[in-house]
């Protein structure tokens, strides 16, 4: 969760994200309880859009305070638009296209071996595994979820600081966490659901180490810690998006969600090329082809519809 105290001397107030309700209630009293209908979730979340002031404020000033104003018209309508019409069609095509390239990049050989037994995707194979096993083991649970929350308020407070803010508190334990800041943006508030802070750590580490002392495993270790790190990153932000974020509803959740979603496969991308699985050029002509097949399949979707129309 990030806590953003303004300039202004309003109190510190939530703008983050989890929280279970043991200590403070009234931080998380639009966390409804689980498990819940559908129907029941959907008015809860219309509750609380209605009532959700501008961001970074969730609490009503007090007296003499500037009146809060909530994130209604414009702002919430633009970026709606934004992820029917932007987000979510990007996304579509950047999976697809990235399936599509897999699929032709498996016929090919990556050094001496095939695209699935080479170094990088196989140990990253090994280390998806590994973390699989624990996930469904539930051993170290409690530890794996520790450390996730680490990382999620770590995330915040570094993007904080790259944003020239300041970290007032940081604040970690098994019940959540939260970040208080004096600067608030799109940035700070959904960094940690796209930047997996534990595999750039591990991978910069042994980037680092097999610098000063190489040693014959390195490639091992540094792709099976890969994949874990990057299974870890999926799961547990998979498993904290459900639990009414604050950081997704007061950015508008769908915008949220999609803009999250480009921006993993984006660090994918970014990350299967340097470790020269993915080819740029190739990549580009697959996501031409996959926007090709998409707009051929709705042209075909639409025509089958009118010729229905006309038939009736």
């Amino acid at each position: 969760m990030m806590l953003h105290r303004p300039k202004n001397p309003l109190p510190p107030v939530e703008h983050g994200d989890w929280r279970l309700p043991l200590e403070k209630p009234e931080e998380a009293e639009h966390l409804p309880p689980q498990p819940l209908g559908v129907w029941r979730r959907l008015k809860l979340r219309v509750a609380y859009w209605q009532t959700t002031p501008t961001a970074p404020c969730h609490q009503e000033a007090t007296a003499g305070d500037p009146p809060v104003v909530p994130i209604h018209g414009w702002s919430r309508a633009l970026r709606l638009v934004l992820a029917w019409v932007v987000l979510l069609p990007l996304s579509i095509l950047t999976v697809y296209a990235l399936l599509l390239h897999l699929y032709h990049h498996a016929g090919e050989t990556v050094g001496q071996r095939g695209f699935w037994l080479s170094v990088p995707v196989w140990y990253s194979l090994l280390g998806v595994g590994a973390f699989v096993s624990l996930v469904i083991s539930r051993v170290a649970l409690p530890v794996m979820v520790y450390v996730y929350v680490v990382g999620h308020e770590l995330t915040h407070a570094i993007a904080a600081k790259l944003c020239l803010g300041k970290v007032q508190t940081l604040r970690v334990d098994l019940n959540g966490g939260y970040v208080e800041t004096d600067t608030d943006n799109l940035f700070i508030a959904l960094s940690p659901y796209f930047v997996p802070l534990w595999m750039c750590v591990w991978l910069l580490v042994l980037w680092g180490v097999n610098l000063v002392y190489p040693f014959p495993e390195w490639g091992a270790w540094f792709y099976a810690g890969f994949g874990f790190w990057w299974s870890f990153h999926l799961y547990w932000t998979v498993w904290v998006i459900p639990r009414e974020q604050p950081d997704m509803l007061e950015n508008g959740l769908l915008f949220s969600l999609l803009l999250v979603l480009v921006l993993n496969i984006a660090i994918l991308l970014a990350v299967l090329y340097a470790f020269g699985v993915l080819s740029p050029t190739g990549y580009g002509q697959d996501f031409v082809t996959a926007a090709r097949d998409t707009w051929q399949f709705f042209c075909g979707v639409y025509e089958q519809l009118v010729h229905a129309a006309q038939r009736y």
